[in-house]
Formats: C-alpha cells, sequence, structure tokens
C-alpha cells in the first residue's frame, strides 16, 4: 500500500461526496437518496448528513428530514472560488472600471434564492455599501438580482418569482410580483436592471447579469452602485447602462462554466 493510500480517509471521502450530490437539479435530497448514491447504509448516512449539518454544511428540513446545502457550504465555496484563477481573472476586468470611475462595484453569483458575494470594489471617499457575503431574499429588491432574475428563461423567471415573498427593505421595495415581471421584462429588453432605493435608503445600483459561457443562463451578476446624494437614477443610466452591459459580458467570458446545467 503506497504512503498515499495509507493515509486516505474514507469518511473524509463520503462527507466530500455527499456534498458534491447537490447542484441545480438536485437543491434538495432525502436521506435515503443519499444512501442509494454512494451506496451507504442508513446508519452511516445519517451519521454522516448529522455531521454536515451540526458543522452547517447542510441544512435539515424540520418536517420533511431532507437536506440542502446551508450557509457554510455557500461560504465554503466562495472561499474556493476567490482561490482559483477566475478571481484574478475578475480583478483583472473589475480594478481598471473602478479606477477610472471610482465607483463601488459587487460581482456575485447565484445559489439558489441567495446571492454570494465573489468580488468588489468599493468608491473612494463616498457613501457605500456592499452585500453581505451571501444575501438571501434580495433577489426581488437589489439590481443584482433582479438582472439575475430579468435573464432566466421566461418559464423559469415565472417559477422563480411565484415562489418568492416579496420582503420589503424600505418603503420604495416592489413588493407586486405582476409589477416585478413587469420590469424584469423590461429589464431584460434593455439587458440590465436599477434598483432605486429598494434595498437600502439612499442607495441606487445599475446589474447585469453574468451568464454561463456553456449553456447562455444566467448564473450571477455584476452591479454599480451609487448613492442618491451624488447620482440620480437617469443620470446613472445615461452614463453607466453601456458600461454595465459591456462588463458583464466581458466577466461571462472568464467565468467557469458550469457542466452540470439546468
Amino acid at each position: 500500500m503506497s504512503k498515499g493510500k495509507y493515509y486516505f480517509s474514507k469518511s473524509l471521502e463520503k462527507g466530500l461526496k455527499i456534498l458534491a450530490l447537490f447542484n441545480r437539479d438536485n437543491p434538495v435530497l432525502t436521506q435515503r437518496a443519499i444512501a442509494n448514491a454512494l451506496s451507504l447504509n442508513s446508519t452511516s448516512t445519517y451519521r454522516y448528513i448529522n455531521t454536515l449539518v451540526e458543522l452547517g454544511f447542510l441544512e435539515k428540513d424540520s418536517q420533511t428530514k431532507a437536506v440542502r446545502p446551508g450557509v457554510q457550504s455557500l461560504v465554503f465555496s466562495t472561499n474556493l472560488m476567490r482561490a482559483t484563477d477566475h478571481r484574478r481573472l475578475i480583478k483583472g476586468i473589475i480594478d481598471p472600471i473602478h479606477k477610472e470611475h471610482n465607483i463601488s462595484i459587487e460581482v456575485v453569483f447565484a445559489v439558489d434564492d441567495s446571492l454570494v458575494r465573489f468580488y468588489n470594489k468599493e468608491a473612494a471617499e463616498t457613501l457605500t455599501y456592499s452585500l453581505p457575503d451571501s444575501s438571501r431574499n434580495c433577489l426581488h429588491n437589489t439590481a443584482l438580482g433582479k438582472a439575475y432574475l430579468a435573464a432566466l428563461p421566461d418559464d423559469l423567471r415565472q417559477a422563480k418569482v411565484d415562489g418568492m415573498t416579496l420582503t420589503g427593505k424600505t418603503d420604495k421595495t416592489l413588493r407586486n410580483k405582476k409589477k416585478l415581471m413587469a420590469e424584469l421584462r423590461t429589464a431584460r429588453s434593455r439587458g440590465y436592471a436599477m434598483s432605486v432605493e429598494e434595498y437600502l435608503p439612499g442607495l441606487i445600483a445599475i446589474g447585469a447579469a453574468l451568464v454561463d459561457p456553456m449553456s447562455g443562463e444566467p448564473v450571477g451578476a455584476v452591479s454599480f452602485d451609487f448613492s442618491v446624494l451624488q447620482n440620480t437614477a437617469d443620470d446613472i443610466q445615461a452614463r453607466y447602462a453601456e458600461i454595465i452591459v459591456a462588463t458583464a459580458a466581458a466577466l461571462s467570458e472568464v467565468l467557469p462554466p458550469d457542466r452540470h446545467g439546468r
């Protein structure tokens, strides 16, 4: 037996294989499905799942007992992505734009109903705000989320909106689903979305979707963020609409392809 084989951890292997089962086609799995997929007995499967739940890598539904990736999985995967060359490539696109225009820029990936921040740059000497590393309930009230939703195929966009709770972050947050769908259609036709004080008072953002280089489907978004004290929504659209669309296209070209598909 080689030294590498001797120090091989079967338990770690099983835990990583369980996490690897989750993708866009399988965002939620039962214990039986996991056991069948990995040829594990029920006792071992239960132990591995509970360990991952306790560590925060999985979340368990209290009624169905089905599991899905937890917040710790989002943070872990984001940190891994930040350590890859893809971050360097994205940084190479974002940093010159930030330097030329002195604007705050956010790059996020969409994971189920959450936005996971991948890279950001903040404008100097101005009021700024950036999303947390992982944010839920923000697809309908941020330019990032609306850009992502707008780029989805029609049926998936409708299904996504139908299943959402339109949480009101401010008194300007759009909470009518028909009006949201109309705004998303407009955003899709022009290639970018706007959020005017819908996520945070005083914050205006313009965003465009990032698309998978193989499937052409949205995987995230990029936004430019501004203070209402220094900019109006009309001025931002006039000055930055073409730039945000071009930035999203450039970022999409360097993204790691999603080979799982939808």
